[in-house]
């Protein structure tokens, strides 16, 4: 194996560790439990149904079932497909090495398998790590084309495009980020112009482009028609935008933030793409870089669009920044030539440095601690209390999978997808519950309910108030009976006990 094997084998070992290391210690996250609930419909079902309110494409969805139909029900096997993905994204960066070079991308490579932000959420079961990696295939496709212009990279770009399709509606946002940093690109160049670059014949025909085009949009039908199962869906394609915008925009949903959120998060976790970012500015000057420069003014320019859209999740910052790490090697390796070949290695390991500290610590210590802004809307080590005597229960005796529960919220995911292999667990509002609940063996009651819900409880109950998401202002009340559950409980005696009913009179 050559140097340059070795060096790519070890980034990419590094971050495929750190993507499943201990992949199901984190409790499922609000949209894990919602995912995971759409893969449970396509299994009873047998097809997905997009809804363009959702704001996600199908592939997603796909992927997952697929993996929970080989692989069983568990938080690690949803979350592996995009472990699997994020560590792909490591693996497209590291082929700009014709486009940038070898060292530059060597670098951007290493801060992206370390960053807190593409490690914490390459553990979870959603669809960023997909999109960034349709992104990169879609910039690496376009490069390719600049650089070469062969069928292989009319073919990633073409893929890349359709991937983000089916993934997720910001990719509008995208698309006008990589036009416009073209845009600004030519006219830039009218006054400083970029390193000598001589474009390439382009190799591929009409012929393979009209392929390219009906492949392409062959795929987007069959997915968002459930593979021609539910035409209904296709319209929804364009439904989503518009959705998406009046959300974006429309500041009602709780998620609004201000236009510097991202710029805090980047202070606050990804240092080197900070660093890219300021060093972009550097790119201004004559004689840089092309492709370097476009995917600069590229990210700049998706920078500015998600800072104005008022919707802000911190899971987004990963389509933002992994143009900045590109940047930040580049950087590296200019000042290791401007200054000191030391001098800029020992900086930029520093600063690689301190970023896999803070990402071992988030992702292994603190990954569910609410003052962290990465463990968002986070579902607390508290839902253990509930879900630890039931799998426990069951591994002594499978019949207890058929014990009697009800979980009585009013934001209950991801409760739904995690308490489904229990068939007599109900999940419902207060008005949906039975008026006989005596058969029940526990309840999970949101703390407004809890009141109403103990003037129906019969008997000893042991009591626990628990707060299951982070953030959230809300906490919740667990009920279990001694008789089951009293293993769990040592030392303790029922802390409610509800009115003994009447016994039924004589004859």
């Amino acid at each position: 194996m050559t140097r340059d094997r070795w060096i790519t084998a070890a980034i990419l070992g590094v971050a495929l560790l750190l993507r499943v290391v201990l992949l199901g210690m984190k409790p499922a996250h609000f949209d894990e439990g919602v995912n995971g609930w759409f893969v449970d419909r396509m299994t009873r079902t047998g097809t997905f149904h997009y809804d363009p309110t959702n704001f996600h494409g199908p592939l997603h969805f796909y992927v997952l079932f697929i993996a929970q139909t080989l692989l069983g029900r568990a938080e690690w096997v949803l979350r592996l497909p995009l472990a699997l993905v994020s560590t792909g994204c490591v693996a497209l960066l590291l082929a700009f090495r014709p486009f940038l070079g070898a060292a530059t991308c060597r670098i951007a490579a290493v801060c992206m398998a370390v960053s807190p932000g593409f490690v914490f959420y390459g553990r979870y079961a959603i669809h960023e790590s997909w999109f960034v990696l349709f992104l990169i295939l879609t910039a690496w496709g376009l490069s390719g084309l600049c650089h070469a212009g062969t069928r292989r990279y009319l073919w990633a770009a073409a893929a890349g495009v359709t991937g983000l399709i089916l993934t997720k509606e910001t990719y509008i946002i995208h698309f006008v980020a990589y036009a416009s940093g073209y845009g600004v690109l030519r006219w830039w160049e009218r006054y400083s112009p970029s390193a000598p670059f001589t474009g390439a014949v382009q190799q591929w025909t009409h012929r393979d482009l009209a392929q390219t085009i009906a492949l392409c949009l062959g795929v987007i039908v069959l997915f968002y028609t459930g593979f021609l199962l539910d035409w209904s869906s296709l319209t929804g394609l364009l439904i989503s935008l518009v959705a998406w915008a009046q959300t974006g925009m429309g500041g009602v949903t709780g998620h609004e933030k201000e236009p510097w959120y991202w710029l805090t998060l980047m202070v606050t976790y990804e240092w080197p793409a900070l660093l890219g970012l300021l060093a972009g500015l550097g790119l201004a000057v004559r004689g840089a870089r092309r492709t370097l420069r476009w995917l600069a003014l590229s990210g700049a320019a998706a920078f500015f669009a998600y800072s104005i859209v008022a919707y802000k999740t911190p899971w987004c910052i990963l389509a933002i920044v992994w143009p900045f790490y590109l940047v930040f090697g580049a950087a590296v390796v200019r000042a290791s030539v401007w200054l000191d070949r030391w001098v800029g290695g020992v900086a930029a390991a520093l600063v690689i440095a301190l970023s896999a500290t803070t990402s071992l610590r988030l992702n292994f210590r603190d990954y569910c601690t609410e003052t962290e802004p990465y463990a968002y809307v986070q579902t607390r080590l508290d839902i253990h209390k509930l879900l630890t005597p039931l799998r426990t229960l069951v591994a002594q005796d499978p019949a207890n999978a058929h014990l009697i529960g009800y979980v009585v919220l009013g934001d209950v995911h991801p409760l739904p997808w995690l308490l489904a292999e229990y068939p007599r667990v109900s999940v419902l509002n207060l008005t949906e519950l039975p008026r006989d609940v005596s058969a029940s063996q526990f309840f999970l009651v949101a703390e407004e309910y809890v009141e109403e819900m103990e003037r129906t409880l019969r008997g000893p109950w042991f009591r626990e108030r628990i707060v299951l998401r982070g953030n959230s202002g809300h906490s919740q009340t667990l009920y279990f009976r001694p008789e089951l559950f009293a293993q769990f409980f040592p030392g303790r005696q029922p802390e409610f006990t509800g009115p003994t009913p009447a016994p039924p009179p004589e004859p």
